[in-house]
């Protein structure tokens, strides 16, 4: 008996498929503040800002979590932290294991970048972030990561360390950013 060959959109597909449970998993309420999937992407990603990939030709932004600007000041006991630095090594350390699944959500904004729930291995990228205190769970889309800041928080690493300061990003754009966009 020949082995079962599945083609390369059935295989992306069956990897969608542990996002799809934990969509399920968190319930109709918070899932419903989830945009509708309009299409995935899957291969190597480039890292083009903290919380910003590029995956094949396109730009995605990840879903839910928000993590430090370039510019933007944080303090670790008093001293300058580059906190968007570390944000960003982190990010580029998720998007290094292999090649990437981005589920892309709604419709691009006006730089034609997707928001997207990504996905290296079985490991939910944005999710990592936010547990590592890297990024924040950005509420304001969705409530899915706010778990895994408050375990961030109770741990006390990265943004929620002992003797760190910080402006929320999202407060930060708003108050330095054109347009509040990433």
């Amino acid at each position: 008996m020949q082995p079962v060959k599945t083609s390369k959109a059935v295989a992306g597909w069956l990897r969608l498929l542990p996002l799809v449970f934990a969509i399920w998993a968190i319930g109709p309420a918070q899932a419903q503040d989830i945009p509708e999937p309009v299409g995935s992407v899957t291969g190597p990603a480039r890292v083009l800002d903290a919380d910003i990939l590029m995956v094949g030709q396109n730009r995605v932004i990840l879903w839910g979590v928000d993590a430090p600007e370039r510019p933007q000041r944080c303090l670790l006991n008093g001293r300058d932290w580059g906190c968007w630095e570390a944000a960003k090594r982190a990010l580029q350390s998720l998007a290094e294991r292999g090649d990437i699944t981005c589920t892309l959500l709604g419709e691009p904004d006006p730089f034609n970048r997707y928001y997207a729930i990504c996905l290296a291995g079985d490991d939910d990228i944005g999710e990592e972030l936010v547990a590592a205190g890297l990024a924040m769970a950005y509420s304001e889309q969705t409530p899915l990561y706010e778990a895994a800041q408050l375990d961030a928080i109770t741990r006390g690493v990265g943004l929620w360390q002992e003797g760190a300061e910080f402006t929320e990003p999202w407060e930060y754009r708003r108050t330095n950013t054109p347009g509040g966009y990433r």
